[in-house]
């Protein structure tokens, strides 16, 4: 067997990939990277995706690992392309999401010593990624298999420890399939019987242990008033907490991105805490006794708050390794699955208390009139209401992250979309249009991308993935001129006494041609600036392939006056 060695150790790295269960493959063009591109480009069972820009790369391969929820690996050349996905591995720390980072680099001795785009690549993300190493440099002198073990145990690790793995992937020069050919007759040998089969080199099967119960639980479940709180779950996990909490009679506060919308009955779920908890005669009447919350990532920044001054006991489920208690609260903490702790906790039918599930669902009641008269003119909470309302079945919904996620959390209005989605392990505002057009490649269903007008400027070049989406991607661009979030902040309140200290250091109006930007991606476009326009556009696009960019021109200010007005409604009430 005569073979380019770093051809031969990519081939066979990216061979026991797919023994793992990868699939997707996410790569940028680059030449230090050529031994695993081509290995990609060549195997039948890799499903390929490429993109010029690393950083947009990082965020559509989150998408599609939330997507699919399964490993999904990147591959990049070396130096910058390699740092322009730390955000991207951020977020998938911050919010558990499986990326597998083969960075191509430099030999050790071009490091340190003036190389073209050579950098200290090992540990560049610090301690994002659940695990981290350098593979060997293909030689002679050395065996693949130690390649293929490592390989094995990061991904192993990942099983336990959701989250980003980053393996540095050293090539020599030439690298080539053509160029100086040697005989690996014995490194081919030595791996013969597992390339005659079908399974991984390596593999540590763990099965995860069933959560053990809380020792009080058989007597708090009987004597207390239990609220059930759910954060960002996935759809099924969630559907499980639901027809638990609602078995026992107990109220399930449920955050926007919990899947909540997909349960049968709608029977004490209250999808509106954040405004709820404005009212404070409400907020200090409905305390608990007994909080379980499902998930750390909450939108409500009341909920928050209200759950860090509660006196009650506090069950915490989340898959993620880390201390979710920036309250430094007494806590019960539990890293699992929901569906494991549910099992350890059983529940029978009758154990509510009947007046605490009554005061959640009156109040929720209340808001109604409150909310409809909020929404009768055209502005960006209607706009988000009737993105709500248009869903189909089988959708999937992604609410960008500044006002745009807090006002579908103001809100909590009832949906249909199958699948929803958020970037809120770090919150950030970029690569928002890179993970939706992730998910909508992987799902292969219509998606909706509600997205601000300054993050669609951060992810621009991401239109790019947007333009090759063959499934429907309706992106909804909130224009208000940027920073609208900061009109929400104490200091920046009162408009003509910050205004310009506002509009220069923190809203930045950018007065941008976003048809400009469509036209230079080919994509479908177009604006409107009321709501009987946006009905007819968001129809009309649900009806076309691929994607297609809706603008929604707002004031200024205008979103931001009507939220805390919205909030200062319900807050003056005397009782809900």
């Amino acid at each position: 067997m005569k073979k380019n060695i770093n051809i031969a150790w990519a081939e066979w790295l990216i061979e026991d990939c797919v023994r793992h269960g990868i699939e997707h493959f996410c790569i940028a063009p680059g030449s230090r990277s050529t031994p695993l591109t081509l290995a990609v480009a060549n195997h039948p069972k890799c499903i390929s995706h490429c993109h010029f820009d690393e950083r947009g790369l990082g965020f559509f391969a989150l998408g599609v690992a939330k997507a699919k929820a399964q490993t999904v690996a990147l591959i990049t050349t070396s130096g910058t392309a390699v740092a322009n996905l730390y955000p991207a591995v951020i977020e998938a720390k911050q919010s558990a999401v499986p990326l597998l980072v083969l960075s191509a680099d430099r030999p050790h001795e071009l490091i340190a010593v003036g190389a073209n785009q050579a950098i200290e690549q090992l540990g560049i993300f610090a301690n994002y990624p659940v695990y981290q190493a350098q593979l060997a440099e293909p030689s002679l002198s050395l065996s693949p298999r130690s390649m293929l073990t490592e390989l094995g145990h990061a991904l192993a690790v990942q099983q336990q420890t959701t989250g980003p793995v980053h393996l540095n992937c050293p090539y020599r020069e030439p690298f080539y399939p053509e160029q100086a050919q040697q005989d690996l007759r014995q490194q081919a040998n030595e791996l013969a019987p597992w390339l005659a089969g079908s399974q991984p080199y390596y593999q540590q099967l763990s099965a995860e242990p069933l959560a053990p119960p809380a020792s009080d639980w058989h007597q708090l479940k009987i004597e207390s008033k239990v609220l059930v709180v759910i954060g960002q779950q996935a759809r099924e996990q969630s559907q499980a907490i639901i027809a638990w909490a609602q078995q026992a009679g107990w109220p399930v506060v449920a955050d926007c991105q919990s899947h909540w919308q997909q349960s049968d009955t709608r029977k004490g779920i209250i999808s509106q805490a954040e405004l709820l908890l404005a009212n404070q005669h409400f907020a200090q009447h409905a305390d608990a006794e007994l909080i379980i919350q499902f998930g750390g990532k909450l939108v409500s920044k009341r909920l928050n708050q209200w759950l860090a001054a509660s006196n009650a006991r506090h069950y915490l489920i989340d898959t993620l390794p880390q201390r979710i208690n920036s309250a430094h609260r007494a806590q019960q903490r539990w890293q699992c699955q929901a569906k494991s702790w549910l099992a350890a906790h059983p529940v029978t039918s009758g154990l509510s208390n009947a007046h605490y599930l009554e005061l959640w669902q009156a109040a929720q009641q209340q808001l109604a009139p409150v909310i409809n008269r909020a929404l009768v003119d055209y502005s960006e909470l209607a706009i988000c209401q009737q993105i709500s309302r248009l869903q189909a079945d089988n959708t999937a919904l992604f609410m960008g992250n500044s006002m745009i996620v807090r006002m579908f959390e103001l809100l909590g209005q009832d949906c249909k979309a199958k699948h929803y989605f958020s970037n809120r392990g770090a919150s950030g505002i970029d690569g928002l249009l890179a993970t939706s057009s992730g998910i909508n490649q992987a799902l292969h269903t219509s998606t909706t991308l509600v997205i601000g007008d300054t993050s669609l400027l951060h992810d621009l070049n991401s239109l790019a993935l947007a333009s090759r989406c063959q499934s429907n991607l309706i992106i909804v661009l909130f224009n208000n001129q940027g920073g609208e979030i900061f009109k929400l902040l104490p200091a920046l309140a009162e408009p003509n006494k910050h205004h310009q200290l506002a509009n220069d250091y923190y809203q930045l109006p950018h007065n941008t041609q976003f048809a400009a930007a469509a036209n230079t991606f080919n994509l479908p476009y177009l604006k409107v600036a009321n709501i009987e326009q946006f009905v007819q556009a968001f129809k009309h696009s649900q009806q076309q392939p691929g994607a297609s960019l809706i603008e929604v021109s707002f004031t200024s200010g205008d979103a931001s006056t009507r939220y805390k007005n919205l909030i200062i409604e319900v807050s003056s009430k005397d009782a809900l």
